[in-house]
């Protein structure tokens, strides 16, 4: 199989990664404030707890929506129609 766009298959991966870490690192987060709802707390904190929630659940969405843009990126490349639509 040859790469038909290399510098669209670079950026591809360079998305795809950084699509890999947001979700690695916000994951486990995400599970420890779900978690949480066990142990006792006053109200301020869960307040706060679950505005930290909410900005989790969408860095996620966009790591997601990374993951598969950088998928789709480095298919893109590969494929020899879209040669020299990106230049």
């Amino acid at each position: 199989m040859e790469i038909k766009n290399q510098a669209l298959f670079f950026i591809g991966i360079i998305v795809l990664i950084l699509g890999i870490l947001i979700i690695i690192f916000d994951y486990p987060q995400i599970q420890y404030l779900e978690n949480f709802e066990l142990s006792e707390s006053n109200y301020r904190l869960d307040a706060e707890r679950f505005s930290i929630y909410q900005r989790l659940m969408i860095e996620i969405t966009v790591g997601i929506g990374l993951f598969v843009t950088g998928i789709g990126l480095m298919i893109i490349s590969l494929l020899k129609r879209f040669e020299n639509r990106f230049r």
